[in-house]
């Protein structure tokens, strides 16, 4: 499993959250007594830290996004370049070789946007809504609602998260695929013909 993680990063299939109903319980029957406002900042800071996380992993997922259609006519444009157009003649290793880098790049760059794709599509918008804050008769109650809707929120967040990091790893093998194949079929070339020099000088 962690060689195939390796060569295609994947978030893979989530488990359910088995604590979920437990925590909630736990913040239903939690009665502090006291300072009650000390929990209820803690409990606003908490909200926030989580509403962070999550639009801190879409906007990631939207610049990466943005970034994969600019690369669309990058990558048109390279095909005109005279190195890359005898790519598919497979006269040489390195043609061949690099045909090969250029596709698995291509395929890396697919998933990397279905990837982020993915992350922008989980749903985190649980919250504390006027419904909430009108039925709250004391700052306990209010505790409690903002706790829950952390709760509630934070496997989804997580999941973003997951998602945003493997569109990173799969943006980063897409780029090494790519660029290695486009320094092997440009270069190539000029070393065999640098081996070929050098070993006709020595020779001679």
């Amino acid at each position: 499993m962690g060689l195939i993680r390796f060569i295609w990063p994947h978030v893979g299939t989530f488990p359910p959250d088995s604590k979920l109903e437990i925590d909630l319980n736990k913040i239903r029957d939690a009665n502090w007594e006291g300072d009650t406002a000390s929990f209820l900042d803690e409990a606003r800071r908490l909200r926030d830290i989580e509403t962070a996380r999550k639009s801190s992993a879409e906007t990631k997922s939207q610049i990466y996004l943005a970034a994969l259609f600019a690369l669309i006519p990058i990558l048109v444009s390279l095909t005109e370049h005279k190195a890359l157009k005898g790519i598919v003649e497979f006269d040489e290793w390195y043609q061949i070789a690099g045909f090969i880098l250029f596709v698995v790049g291509l395929l890396y760059g697919v998933g990397a946007f279905v990837s982020s794709f993915r992350a922008l599509a989980v749903r985190a918008y649980n919250r504390v809504d006027v419904d909430d804050i009108v039925k709250a008769s004391s700052r306990k109650d209010l505790t409690k609602e903002i706790l829950k809707s952390v709760r509630l929120d934070r496997l989804s967040v997580n999941h973003k998260i997951s998602f945003v990091i493997v569109t990173h790893e799969l943006v980063f093998r897409m780029a090494l695929c790519q660029l290695s194949a486009l320094a092997l079929i440009v270069f190539s070339p000029y070393v065999g013909n640098l081996f070929s020099y050098l070993k006709t000088a020595m020779f001679e």
